[in-house]
């Protein structure tokens, strides 16, 4: 299926719109916010001037948009064309939260590489678009957004989801050894917070940790320790974004951190920033409910 280009140009339907963009000037955002359910009502049936990108952090949206209708779960994006009717057919889940963002292309950009903006899509990393998504709301609603930090932060939005699409196409893994990656992926889910190894999951399973880490790398491209480091700080970021009264020896330690400066440091290293400035930076969210 070929992807439409530029705006105007979009077809109902399409997994992908190609956006021809610049970071710095063919982007121009509206406004964004965090939508949580009331537990009632019903997404308004409208048509509206510009892109709407959801993704969902919680529950499950349903939507259409004129004849194509869409489930975006938890830990999915969905992208939703100018010009074109979209709404719900069924009323909002109890437990249903997304971010959304409004943005317009511009027609005077700059050259810039073709993007695929896939219609629908698992984000790769649910905790940084989450964070790019609080970024932008947090300066709205401190009033220091200006256009082009706004525009910044939509084509990053943008470049995470093209991102999540191309590595969902490259990560395919040959028929034998997707139990045994899976495996290792729920080992660390159930464990995470518990003091485990590429040893301690090998001894688990009967396997070599060397074969298990030849496998696990050649197929995710990153070491076994680095996954279990990864979903820690995933849980740690959230954390410190949603919950203001735990503290950061707290938070290390439901993470699988016994030593705070080991926390520290892997933090650092993986978002650039301490734990507290981390939580100072993402503190500030708008929430609405309609």
């Amino acid at each position: 299926m070929q992807a439409a280009k530029g705006p105007g140009l979009d077809r109902v339907g399409r997994r992908h719109v190609t956006i021809d963009f610049a970071l710095s000037n063919s982007v121009d955002a509206v406004n964004a916010g965090l939508f949580v359910s009331p537990g009632q009502g019903i997404h308004p049936t409208r048509v509206i001037d510009s892109y709407e990108l959801i993704f969902v952090m919680q529950g499950c949206f349903e939507c259409f948009e004129d004849g194509s209708d869409f489930h975006v779960r938890s830990g999915q994006s969905l992208l939703l064309f100018p010009g074109h009717v979209h709404g719900s057919r069924v009323p909002y889940p109890p437990d249903l939260r997304f971010y959304w963002v409004h943005f317009r292309l511009n027609e005077a950009r700059g050259p810039g590489p073709d993007v695929a903006i896939p219609r629908l899509v698992k984000a790769r990393d649910p905790e940084t678009l989450s964070e790019i998504f609080c970024r932008f709301i947090s300066d709205q609603e401190s009033a220091t957004l200006d256009p082009v930090g706004s525009s910044h932060l939509v084509a990053l939005m943008l470049c995470e989801v093209f991102e999540s699409s191309r590595e969902e196409s490259l990560s395919a893994l040959s028929p034998a050894q997707v139990p045994l990656v899976l495996a290792i992926e729920a080992h660390i889910e159930a464990n995470y917070m518990k003091p485990i190894s590429t040893c301690t999951i090998a001894g688990e399973l009967g396997l070599s940790p060397d074969y298990l880490e030849r496998v696990y790398h050649l197929h995710r491209g990153r070491s076994i320790l680095q996954a279990l480091h990864t979903r820690r700080i995933e849980t740690a970021r959230a954390l410190l974004r949603n919950d203001g009264r735990k503290n950061i020896n707290e938070i290390a330690f439901e993470c699988g951190y016994s030593c705070r400066s080991c926390f520290r440091r892997m933090f650092e290293r993986q978002t650039g920033l301490s734990p507290r400035d981390f939580r100072s930076l993402y503190s500030r969210t708008h929430i609405n409910s309609h």
